[in-house]
């Protein structure tokens, strides 16, 4: 049989306690190749069928997701089913240009995890977390910041940029964090393209800072030549929990929007088909440069957080407290609950607890972390 990465379901509920409204439950499967192939299946027959699984007539639908979760591994960061060979692979964590004219960028469709954070003046940056599928075009890649770091050490990943600002490669030295880094590897795991894609219809080409390139086989070929760790270690705090929501949510989220700052808003509008939240960047879709398609995920975290402008820094680079303890919110399935979230220190993966201080739960499926200064104002409609 053919092989996946993975196949992801999911299950859209509306509580009552938010309010009168109801909306059908409805699910939907998608199953991702290792070519990077899509197939979506509306209809739970045939999904069985294909993996030889026959339901039973005594489950009710929750039941069934847990006997899809027994049909092999299951990916610690997406809650999803993983190919056997990839389970303890270590993850990469690749830092991926935001600015407007770096887009559409390559790869992120297909990150099991994607923090954003502001970067330098009002500009967010990507750190994307591969581990299921590691695409063969990944980018534009960009350069580190310190608290950058600290992102990867949640998953163990290996960090990968090209570049970095001062307090970034100081950080980086003070780890000994595993660290492919464009700046010494160009030409052999990091390639230059300056073209857009022609269906993007943008003219002219990419600024030269914004033309840098990893993938799959140079990065995995690089790891093998020089013998550095690629399965990642055994701690569940790498990871997060998955299963169906324990408490009742706080209100009602169908559309997301993310105040970083006046030109970088981040905006998710959720789809009760599918159960999943569309990504979009200044009001349009926010699409890969590879699929054409649009960036969907199933969890969106909010971490709020201190950040502040690094003083005298004429680029407006910032710091970010990823330390301490802190609050957040939780949005799935068309709802958001408040959550905290606490770490020991730089090196040590984050923990998020809901407000009764049982271990966050969220729904099987990609991840998108907002990093937000803790005087901003997320929406919820």
């Amino acid at each position: 049989m053919k092989k996946f990465l993975l196949f992801i379901f999911f299950v859209v509920f509306i509580v009552s306690a938010c309010g009168s409204r109801s909306d059908e439950i409805n699910y939907v499967f998608e199953m991702l190749s290792e070519e990077g192939n899509v197939t979506r299946f509306e209809n739970i027959e045939d999904l069985f069928d294909l993996f030889n699984v026959a339901p039973s007539g005594s489950r009710d639908w929750e039941d069934d997701s847990i006997l899809f979760a027994e049909q092999g591994p299951v990916s610690i960061l997406t809650g999803l089913p993983i190919n056997e060979d990839y389970i303890n692979r270590r993850p990469l964590a690749v830092i991926v240009n935001n600015i407007h004219v770096a887009l559409p960028q390559s790869g992120i469709t297909s990150a099991d995890i994607i923090y954003e954070v502001l970067s330098e003046g009002d500009i967010t940056r990507l750190i994307a977390i591969y581990q299921s599928y590691i695409p063969e075009k990944i980018g534009p890649v960009r350069s580190a910041r310190d608290y950058f770091v600290d992102f990867a050490f949640n998953h163990d990943a290996i960090f990968i940029h090209h570049g970095a600002s001062e307090s970034g490669y100081s950080r980086i030295r003070g780890s000994q964090i595993t660290v492919l880094d464009g700046m010494a590897l160009e030409g052999s795991v990091f390639w230059r393209d300056r073209t857009y894609p022609a269906w993007a219809g943008i003219s002219g080409q990419r600024p030269m800072e914004h033309s840098s390139y990893t993938g799959w086989t140079r990065i995995y070929t690089h790891l093998y030549s020089r013998n550095l760790r690629r399965e990642i270690n055994d701690n569940p705090d790498f990871g997060f929990n998955f299963g169906t929501q324990p408490n009742e949510p706080a209100g009602f989220a169908e559309r997301v929007t993310i105040p970083f700052s006046p030109g970088y808003p981040r905006t998710f509008i959720f789809d009760s088909t599918s159960g999943l939240y569309y990504v979009e960047h200044r009001g349009g879709q926010l699409l890969d440069a590879v699929t054409q398609e649009q960036v969907t995920v199933t969890n969106i975290l909010i971490q709020l957080t201190t950040v502040q402008n690094i003083a005298g820094d004429a680029a407006g680079r910032r710091t970010v407290r990823t330390t301490g303890e802190g609050v957040g919110y939780l949005i799935t399935g068309g709802t958001y609950r408040p959550v905290t979230w606490a770490s020991e220190g730089t090196n040590s993966p984050t923990r998020w607890y809901f407000e009764d201080g049982s271990p966050m739960v969220l729904t099987p499926g990609r991840t998108w972390i907002c990093v937000l200064q803790s005087n901003a104002t997320p929406s919820f409609e």
